[in-house]
């Protein structure tokens, strides 16, 4: 009750509207009937769209325990510095650790056996996941993954160079919050034997796949230090794959000193203004993030745009109409691809972002359990969205490859098209991409 009630405030519900949804309920009721039936009136109240299709199921509505009072959060400043740099001994003297020293001299590293040590003695929060620790390593095993899909969706056949873990940004939706199990950024310092793992793994590939980094962490938001960049681009440019670097970020110098090739691809996540400025602290502004593109475009680079999460409130229509408009005010198309996914999260992380981000409300929509356990919109909610975008996008772009981002057959089919295994995407996507191979 305390949980929907709550809910209600932070949905800015009318208490004039509860108090009389009760006074309908509190004289009828039987004395055994009254706490369900209350509980019932507040239901409909709290997911007014799914009351209203009379899909109010209460096996999917998730009520977590109350926020505790919140405690002092570290956010991360626009201009990242960080506040220790860790470096493994087989690390020790790499071009990494040099890079940093070099950028911020002040900072005495500490030296360690491995990452992992330093964490023992660390006592990790939520309160505290953004401290700017650096760690420096030597990876020696993980180095590409398949993208991870949820179960009952279909996969798009991404793959992940694991270039990294942790992000200097802090998006209040971030799933990091509740995957990684340290503060700060893990950085490797020897790419080169990223670059061998691939050679391997590229002579098992039968057809060209899309990889790229990202996932785990920003592409480009450290690329002036790491120099990641400069090493990458001029390796994968020889390949015939689809390199991804996917970023919030404006920091593009160093792509713009380096020869560029069409099958690399300089991706953006794109948000409207309002989700900048309160969900995605210490990331570009939309504004920054598509001169940035527009630059990189211009050099010679493809370009692809995710929007993904698309998060509903009262007036999304407007911001991401306007959004998908500025972005084709700016860039030509055709663009590698674009990708529409919707707010998704593991219940904890609701908790969590409760504890980060009090003054966020984005998970006080109307989200329930999926297919997959997670927190998300309603497919009929989400295939309105979905039905928006799309033909916002293609009122510009009758090219561009579109695609969904963990969504099942039933959503794909009445939003986009129709799809009935997880090859056809990655079937699709690539074959609309095979020219920019042979440029």
């Amino acid at each position: 009750m305390k949980r929907l009630l709550f809910e209600l405030k932070r949905r800015k519900t009318p208490y004039r509207r509860t108090l009389q949804q009760l006074k309908k309920i509190l004289p009828t009721a039987p004395p055994a009937a009254k706490f369900s039936r209350i509980k019932k009136a507040l239901l409909r109240l709290r997911f007014p769209l799914l009351a209203e299709k009379k899909k109010l199921e209460e096996s999917s509505i998730y009520l977590n325990p109350l926020p505790s009072c919140p405690a002092p959060v570290y956010h991360p400043a626009s201009f990242f510095r960080p506040r220790q740099i860790i470096v493994e001994k087989d690390a020790a003297g790499s071009y990494l650790e040099q890079r940093f020293r070099r950028k911020f001299p002040s900072l005495k590293p500490h030296y360690v056996d491995y990452y992992s040590q330093f964490l023992k003695n660390y006592r990790l929060r939520p309160e505290n996941f953004k401290e700017p620790l650096v760690f420096i390593i030597k990876e020696h095993w993980d180095f590409i993954k398949p993208c991870p899909c949820t179960s009952k969706h279909l996969s798009c056949g991404y793959w992940i160079l694991n270039l990294g873990l942790g992000c200097p940004f802090d998006c209040s939706y971030c799933y990091l919050q509740q995957y990684q199990n340290f503060p700060g950024l893990v950085l490797p310092s020897n790419v080169e034997r990223f670059c061998d793992y691939f050679e391997n793994f590229f002579r098992r590939l039968k057809k060209p796949i899309r990889i790229g980094t990202g996932e785990f962490c920003d592409s480009l938001a450290l690329d002036d230090i790491t120099l990641y960049t400069q090493k990458l681009v001029t390796f994968f440019s020889r390949y015939p794959v689809f390199f991804e670097l996917k970023t919030k970020s404006n920091n593009i110098g160093n792509l713009l000193t380096i020869k560029p090739a069409k099958n690399i691809i300089i991706s953006w996540t794109l948000s409207p203004p309002r989700i900048c400025r309160k969900e995605e602290i210490a990331a570009a502004s939309l504004e920054k993030r598509l001169n940035a593109a527009e630059a990189v475009q211009r050099y010679g680079y493809s370009v692809a745009f995710h929007f993904d999460p698309i998060i509903y409130y009262p007036g999304w229509e407007k911001d991401y109409f306007n959004a998908v408009r500025n972005l084709y005010r700016r860039l030509k198309p055709p663009f590698a691809w674009i990708s529409l996914g919707t707010l998704r999260a593991n219940r904890r992380l609701k908790t969590i972002v409760e504890r980060r981000f009090p003054h966020s409300n984005i998970f006080y929509s109307e989200q329930i359990l999926g297919e997959d356990k997670k927190l998300r919109y309603p497919k009929f909610l989400r295939v309105e969205i979905y039905r928006n975008m799309v033909k916002w996008i293609r009122e510009h772009d009758k090219r561009t490859p579109l695609y969904l981002c963990m969504e099942d057959k039933e959503v794909w089919h009445k939003a986009l098209r129709k799809i009935s295994k997880t090859g056809e995407i990655e079937d699709y996507l690539v074959t609309k991409n095979l020219k920019l191979l042979k440029k």
